[in-house]
């Protein structure tokens, strides 16, 4: 396992073009690609048309000889199921179907006689396909309720309500069934949100229209890859199926024909009891757009287990069918991020984070602890888990636009890594940036990006984590309870992570989930005592981590078999703290994964190992295996800051002297924020800075902080690439320096937001940089 590239074809490709970037991509360091046709294909190219497959078929073979797995995606750009609308053009009755409301009050005057009724021709627009289900009237003071005054008013030609009722205030509704008008975001320019062309959403409870999406995208895969489904091909990546589509019907609900039978059939009533009880599912609150109410409970929520119910059995085991019999894997993601149950459906469970939910700092909203959101990594692991320790995925880094970091993103990783996800899927690199492609789901992570140079280092560190944390997946003694469709966070999650208490997330009505656990901890218990759970941990030989003084920032993971341990750092202050561990091998060393470096492990008296950690790295503690281990505290104390810095730009993404004409780009540039200089205030890209220092006798473990830097730097030592700064604190360790007069060079790459975004956000070697030893 490990990173792979999510590739996006975006405009008019050829050979070339598309090889090119898999070499750059395998170059890069990672591990597989998944292969996306994406808003602004080229219509010469097309989608699933002879030229299309060709280029795949060029693409994976050239995967195979660069040793990278692939993933297919199933769909051109998303929600899956409606391969870019070929499943609705073969037949119009496999589009997207919903149930929708229209409504009638009604006022029946004491001491009325039935003779007296009016009637009422409920209409949905002027759809001539919309089917009329149900009329029901309840009472209006009792609209919230089960309804026990409801009334199922028959239906009489053409379409007309008889409304007999007793006297009082009536509320009527009129269910129709119809097409939800949802779409999918399409392959080509003109087949996006809000276009006309737009491509149409399949009915995917449907298992006609699933068939037939099937058949139009997995089978002619099939027939164009042949011998490398089940090689190179590893796995099909299904998108956020989404029942409605985009841009539906305003208060619609996920149907198919004879759903109605099916919840019937659950609940042991009639069809007509079903009808009666309709109306019900508009009475609350706090939808999710798929049309389910999480919070929802009584029929409403019977109506939502069987839609979730169908939808696995129709569309995500006939998936999962397809992929078994073609030697693939299932992987992807569902619509909804705490969504345990239909992640399980998957063989590669997954769950996305995009769009900036999910960002470092203590944002209650966005933190990574609290809302459905802070679920998505372990909702994948724990499902990855109850399948038995299969993959656990991620699509992360989309749409977090152009002003995303690698600071940021190296946080994020972290954040999936630390919670037992370690197929991570880096949205995306474009193959073009033309026109409006660049603000298509951005950023683009590669070659459009002013931080290409130093991605490799990015992505080597999340290869080496990954790996990892496969060959001895993290020990979870605690389970958390929660609903299979939505599992929870807030106060308990929160406990146990700051507590360094890992825990995987267990389906309350799933015992065989529940017994891998020690301990099983209920939400609606409250916050536990993590004090006395430890006690319970330990005495049930659970390894159980503890830090002193207590530190919230520190995510601990315990490798199974005895094989170490793992420190995240999700805070932005350094950690200084001691651990106290139930074991630790005789050779044990301190292993950073980003620096792939070893150094020795310091104990206090009272045998408590002692952790350092700055802001955004992760230290492993791990048998040393052999390797070369330096000492634990190696300088000396001596310092001295490097002057005489000159740079020169290097690589440019965006144009220089954008906002004058007349301004002069310096020859060189000294240290300082070239976005103040008016010929680079728009420069995304890369500066060379140089400087030469003399280094004396006894440098046997050298020092290089940067000081401030904008934003990302890669450090030479006399021509040789000695380490990486992808985040502050911008410090690299040099290792042991010969003395003598050195050339040391960093390569400073600034945000691509000050190109696309218009930003001035600091940029260069700002220092003041320091080098000790």
């Amino acid at each position: 396992m490990g990173p792979y590239a999510f590739v996006f074809w975006n405009d008019d490709l050829d050979d070339a073009t598309v090889l090119a970037q898999l070499r750059e991509i395998a170059g890069a360091g990672f591990v597989g690609v998944t292969l996306s046709a994406r808003v602004g294909l080229s219509r010469r190219v097309g989608y699933l048309t002879d030229e299309f497959l060709r280029l795949v078929r060029v693409a994976v073979d050239e995967c195979a000889r660069l040793g990278l797995a692939v993933m297919l995606y199933d769909e051109a750009s998303y929600p899956s199921g409606s391969a870019n609308g070929a499943v609705v053009a073969r037949d119009p009755a496999f589009a997207s179907r919903c149930l929708v409301p229209v409504t009638h009050d009604v006022e029946v005057p004491a001491g009325a006689h039935p003779t007296d009724a009016g009637y009422w021709r409920p209409a949905l627009g002027r759809d001539l396909d919309a089917r009329l289900l149900a009329v029901v009237a309840r009472r209006r003071d009792d609209a919230d309720d089960a309804g026990d005054d409801a009334v199922l008013l028959p239906v009489r030609a053409p379409g007309l309500v008889r409304l007999d009722l007793p006297p009082g205030a009536w509320r009527v509704t009129a269910v129709f069934e119809a097409a939800s008008g949802g779409m999918i975001r399409g392959a080509h320019a003109e087949q996006d949100d809000g276009s006309a062309l737009a491509p149409p959403a399949a009915d995917l409870l449907n298992p006609d229209a699933v068939a037939a999406f099937l058949e139009l995208t997995h089978d002619v895969y099939a027939a164009a890859l042949g011998e490398h489904l089940g090689t190179t091909v590893v796995a099909m990546f299904t998108d956020e199926p989404f029942l409605l589509g985009r841009g539906h019907r305003p208060l619609a609900r996920p149907y198919t024909p004879g759903l109605e039978a099916e919840v019937a059939a659950a609940l042991g009533v009639g069809e007509a009891d079903v009808l009666l009880r309709l109306p019900e599912l508009w009475d609350g609150e706090g939808t999710r757009p798929g049309g389910t109410d999480p919070d929802a409970t009584g029929f409403v929520r019977d109506w939502d287990d069987a839609v979730r119910a169908r939808l696995h059995r129709v569309y995500y085991d006939a998936q999962a069918a397809w992929c078994a019999a073609h030697g693939l894997a299932l992987t992807g993601h569902p619509a909804e991020p705490d969504d345990l149950a239909t992640a399980a459906r998957l063989h590669w469970p997954g769950q996305d984070t995009v769009w900036r939910w999910v960002l470092p700092g203590d944002d209650a909203a966005t933190s990574g602890v609290d809302g459905p959101e802070s679920t998505a990594p372990k909702v994948a692991a724990s499902a990855a888990r109850a399948r038995g320790g299969v993959p656990a995925v991620t699509e992360v880094l989309g749409a977090y636009g152009w002003r995303l970091s690698l600071d940021e993103a190296r946080w994020l990783l972290d954040w999936y890594l630390s919670r037992g996800v370690t197929t991570p899927v880096l949205h995306a690199f474009f193959a073009s940036v033309r026109g409006g492609r660049a603000f298509e789901s951005e950023p683009d992570l590669g070659r459009w990006n002013s931080w290409w140079p130093h991605l490799p280092a990015f992505v080597g560190y999340v290869r080496r984590a990954a790996q990892l944390l496969d060959a001895a997946p993290p020990v979870w003694s605690v389970g958390v309870l929660g609903r299979a469709d939505a599992v929870p966070s807030g106060p308990v999650v929160r406990a146990l992570l700051e507590a360094q208490v890992d825990f995987g997330y267990v389906d309350r009505d799933d015992e065989r989930a529940a017994a891998g656990y020690a301990v099983l901890l209920d939400p609606d218990d409250g916050v536990p005592d993590v004090a006395a759970l430890k006690d319970r941990l330990r005495a049930a030989g659970v390894p159980v981590v503890d830090a002193e003084p207590a530190t919230p920032d520190l995510r601990a993971v315990v490798l199974a078999r005895g094989a170490g341990y793992v420190f995240f750092h999700e805070g932005e202050t350094p950690i200084r703290t001691r651990l106290r561990l139930p074991s630790l091998p005789d050779d044990a060393c301190w292993w950073d994964p980003f620096t792939d470096a070893r150094h020795a492990v310091e104990r206090d008296e009272r045998g408590r190992v002692l952790l350092e950690l700055e802001r955004r790295s992760t230290l492993a503690l791990v048998p040393a295996a052999g390797h070369a281990v330096s000492p634990a505290r190696p300088t000396s104390g001596r310092a001295v800051e490097v002057t005489g810095w000159r740079g020169t730009v290097e690589r440019v993404v965006g144009a220089l002297a954008a906002d004058a004409t007349d301004a002069v780009v310096p020859a060189e540039l000294v240290l300082g924020d070239w976005s103040g200089l008016p010929g680079l205030r728009r420069l995304s890209g890369s500066v060379r800075y140089t400087a030469e220092v003399d280094v004396p006798d006894g440098a046997a473990a050298a020092r290089l902080d940067l000081g401030v830097v904008g934003e990302a730097a890669t450090v030479r030592v006399d021509g040789i690439v000695v380490g990486h700064a992808l985040s502050a604190p911008h410090v690299v360790d040099l290792g042991a320096l010969a003395p003598g007069r050195r050339t040391l060079d960093v390569l400073v790459s600034n945000s691509a937001a000050n190109w696309y975004e218009g930003d001035r956000r600091p940029s260069g070697l700002l220092g003041p940089v320091t080098l000790s030893w």
